[in-house]
């Protein structure tokens, strides 16, 4: 690191951490953990002309309270609210501008206390207009072959939650659980699912999404990490994803559709809960980031994002590790 570079560190306890609602007042399991994302890149260019960073950052409603949170960074930090679904982001931004760099190393920890999810009524305020959940995402549309298919899955069925239900078995019953499918394996394109009939976690519920708003019933993506179950620290080896739909007089519902495929047993649970084992981070797709030099979104928002010299650059080098609290 150079010596000019000044190393600071941030405890942040933002207004945002406080949830509309208390953890006590609900019932259902629940675990805290130390999550410790680190980043350590350096393989820069040795002149730096421009640099930003986004960082997504925990979320805080009615089932997951964050902590303890704390930054530490080389850079300026500005924290913002992406209006489109309300996650919150950390901008990271050089002190001066131009600056030669070389290496460096951002740590973000936090301590999230997750609780087991069901049905709730709990509208954050960027959710109180469902029409937003409604609408066709770039890989996530809602028309032609989908719609049709959505329509004679639920032929028959009677109200919203029934046909709800038999699109989630639809996916377990017809799909298959696979990371060596297409190339686009992974990137949550609802058409290439339907396809091929397999995929990972963001496929199955790009699917799901398609097919619960062609009916129009309102559903959101969610997307986070997967804790080890029996573990009490390691690493986090990647992301996972699940699904939530809205029926009036219930409120959202989560499901699981590709946990309840790799666990069988699991089905009937994983069709109106999430389990404890689990930290969200952002909500929803093509997300925009704010002062970002390019015109595309984000298909979704889980790792960190870069821009180096107004040129998207990937971010290497990121260990994520978790730590159950008593």
């Amino acid at each position: 690191m150079k010596n000019s570079i000044f190393l600071f560190c941030i405890t942040f306890i933002m207004n945002s951490f406080v949830c509309d609602k208390s953890l006590a007042q609900l019932v259902g399991r629940e675990k805290t953990f130390l999550i410790e994302e680190r980043i350590s890149l350096k393989s820069l260019p040795s002149k730096i002309n421009d640099l930003q960073i986004w960082m997504p950052l925990p979320t805080n409603d009615a089932w997951q309270a964050i902590d303890d949170f704390k930054l530490t960074s080389p850079f300026t930090t500005r924290f913002i609210t992406e209006k489109e679904y309300g996650n919150r982001i950390v901008c990271l931004t050089p002190k001066n501008g131009v600056t030669d760099i070389g290496s460096y190393e951002i740590v973000m920890s936090y301590k999230v206390r997750r609780r087991e999810a069901g049905a709730s009524d709990y509208m954050p305020a960027y959710n109180k207009d469902l029409s937003q959940f409604l609408k066709p995402d770039g890989t996530v549309p809602i028309g032609g072959e989908i719609r049709e298919l959505a329509e004679k899955i639920t032929q028959g069925k009677v109200g919203d939650l029934e046909k709800v239900k038999a699109t989630y078995d639809y996916l377990i019953n017809n799909l298959t659980y696979a990371k060596d499918g297409p190339n686009v394996c992974g990137i949550g394109n609802s058409l290439i699912t339907l396809k091929y009939k397999k995929g990972m976690c963001t496929d199955w519920h790009s699917l799901f999404i398609s097919l619960v708003r062609s009916l129009g019933i309102p559903a959101k993506f969610e997307i986070g990490f997967r804790i080890p179950e029996g573990m009490e620290e390691g690493k986090i080896e990647g992301y996972h994803c699940w699904a939530k739909f809205y029926i009036k007089g219930k409120g959202w519902i989560p499901l699981d559709v590709s946990e309840a495929y790799k666990h069988p047993e699991k089905r009937d649970y994983f069709f109106g809960h999430i389990d404890e084992n689990r930290v969200v981070i952002t909500t929803g797709r093509d997300i925009r980031l704010d002062n970002s030099l390019r015109a595309q979104t984000l298909n979704f928002f889980i790792y960190p994002y870069m821009e180096v010299n107004g040129i998207q650059s990937k971010v290497e080098g990121i260990n994520i590790s978790f730590k159950k609290v008593e």
